[in-house]
């Protein structure tokens, strides 16, 4: 009992969005087993710690798959460190502190203990119902295999670990899986989830917040298309298309961002008043009088060589008022304002209440959501699996749909070329609609991992390097894929004896 309320103390702030009452969360460990699990209100405490474990990690998350994206140039925060630094350079080192993935691995035996003891409280608790158990042992796999997910497109070969911790002093010493093993368990937990999970629910937080039958699509149509089974994915997408219908028309498309949960929505981090306060908001204000200054800001060099490639002829500080998502105050804020050790664009979505004009979120009202997964992202995946089975027309058919819900031209057909210049337009007018939002990075990556395919990611990481490394260092640091992959950090192998640093990294 001493152990509970312990982290029943570390983790009184844990609290999460539901048509049942706010709970206080627990670690599920079987250390207390004879105390814990032992009913209904017990095991809503434990499915609620596991969606808590995602904020713990949505810094990791963001790092691993975007900020090597060509958009991002450091701002003047404090909390942009050395660590932050190699990631924009490229060049990674196994002490740097954002590739250990210990609190990952956390939040996933927390999972683990769930899928093993959450079923027991069934015998014991009248009151709790067979079908709720099932549902929520659905959004616990589905959740794992999101966790799976982030880690192996950040390191390829990672340790599978079903068990949940039994000691204090347990350790797993598990070596690394490769890469197909651990894309196959990350299907065999979606497979799972989709039998099992809501197709929805009442509740606007829930509906957004937890797993859904529409999440655990959006995520297997990901995972389809990290290993190139494009038809697979577009079996998958195709059952999101319901979401068509529901696409924001132009003068609503900021209600994405502010205030979130918008029809778009299928997955996001819920922030509510009570509770975590988001990380979003320091990650990206900078000009409002109360910041103490961005972590990140938009790398304004490569947003005007992007657009004057992708957009009309326009004047890069002040697009056209069809451009909505480059106009003044709606993605960005484009007028550069210089600042100690540089100048760039603030990411004004991330930080913004109202677009077009200057109207930041008060203070009180910065909780914004983290955005997993939304539809426009899923035509995008459309678009991108399409083409590569050599279907242009209707791969600039979802491209165009995309563009004709922010109020800008539609691309002319055969525009975009086809092969690695098709792959060039597309991954721009990705990061035009999702940079920042996470996952930029990965989807160049992906890209870039077919053959023929290598200088999209170099041409777009390489040139105006936004800490000013020459064209040359940055795509000799790319040439090789194996560091397109995160080391394990240092601490990772001496806690686990059987991981075996990459040899890219040994002499690092």
């Amino acid at each position: 009992m001493n152990r509970i309320l312990k982290y029943l103390l570390l983790l009184s702030s844990f609290t999460y969005m539901s048509c049942d009452k706010f709970l206080e969360v627990d670690v599920p460990d079987n250390l207390v087993h004879d105390e814990y699990w032992q009913n209904r209100e017990q095991v809503l405490a434990s499915r609620n710690g596991m969606y808590s474990a995602l904020h713990n990690n949505l810094n990791l998350f963001h790092v691993w798959g975007d900020i090597r994206s060509s958009l991002y140039t450091p701002g003047p925060g404090t909390s942009f460190s050395g660590d932050y630094r190699q990631f924009m350079v490229h060049d990674i080192y196994p002490t740097n502190g954002l590739v250990r993935w210990a609190s990952v691995y956390t939040g996933i035996t927390w999972i683990n203990s769930f899928i093993k003891n959450a079923p027991s409280a069934l015998e014991k608790d009248q009151t709790f119902k067979e079908s709720e158990l099932s549902t929520m042992m659905g959004e616990a796999h589905a959740l794992r295999a999101l966790n799976y997910f982030y880690l192996v497109r950040a390191f390829k070969e990672v340790p599978i670990i079903e068990d949940p911790y039994e000691s204090d002093t347990q350790k797993f010493n598990t070596a690394a899986h490769t890469e197909v093993e651990v894309l196959d368990f990350i299907e065999s937990d979606l497979e799972k989830a989709l039998a099992t999970v809501n197709a929805d629910f009442e509740n606007v937080n829930d509906r957004y917040g937890r797993i859904t039958k529409n999440t655990v699509l959006a995520i297997w149509a990901d995972v389809k298309l990290w290993r190139n089974e494009y038809q697979a994915c577009l079996d998958l997408t195709s059952q999101l298309s319901a979401y068509r219908s529901r696409l924001l028309e132009p003068l609503d498309w900021f209600s994405i961002f502010s205030p979130g949960n918008s029809s778009e929505s299928i997955f996001e981090y819920q922030y509510l008043q009570t509770g975590f306060s988001s990380p979003v908001y320091g990650w990206f204000g900078h000009f409002q009088p109360t910041s103490s200054g961005a972590k990140y800001m938009a790398n304004s060099t490569n947003i005007g060589v992007n657009g004057s490639e992708i957009y009309p002829p326009t004047d890069l500080i002040n697009w056209s008022a069809d451009t909505i998502r480059l106009k003044d105050f709606s993605s960005y804020r484009m007028a550069s304002v210089p600042y100690s050790g540089g100048s760039g664009f603030e990411v004004y979505k991330m930080v913004g209440q109202t677009p077009y004009i200057g109207n930041y979120r008060p203070s009180g009202s910065r909780n914004m959501n983290y955005i997993f997964y939304r539809y426009r992202e899923i035509l995008f995946m459309e678009a991108e699996a399409l083409a590569m089975l050599g279907r242009y027309e209707e791969a600039e058919e979802r491209i165009n749909l995309v563009r004709f819900h922010c109020d800008i031209p539609e691309m002319m057909p055969g525009a975009m070329g086809t092969e690695v210049e098709f792959m060039r337009y597309l991954l721009m007018e990705r990061e035009f609609e999702l940079g920042f939002e996470g996952k930029e990075w990965f989807a160049a990556a992906r890209v870039a991992r077919r053959p023929g395919y290598q200088e999209v990611l170099i041409e777009k990481s390489a040139e105006n390097n936004a800490l000013g490394i020459q064209y040359q260092v940055v795509k000799a640091r790319l040439l090789n894929q194996d560091g397109w992959f995160l080391p394990y950090h240092e601490t990772e192998l001496e806690n686990n004896r059987s991981l075996v640093q990459k040899d890219f990294y040994k002499n690092k």
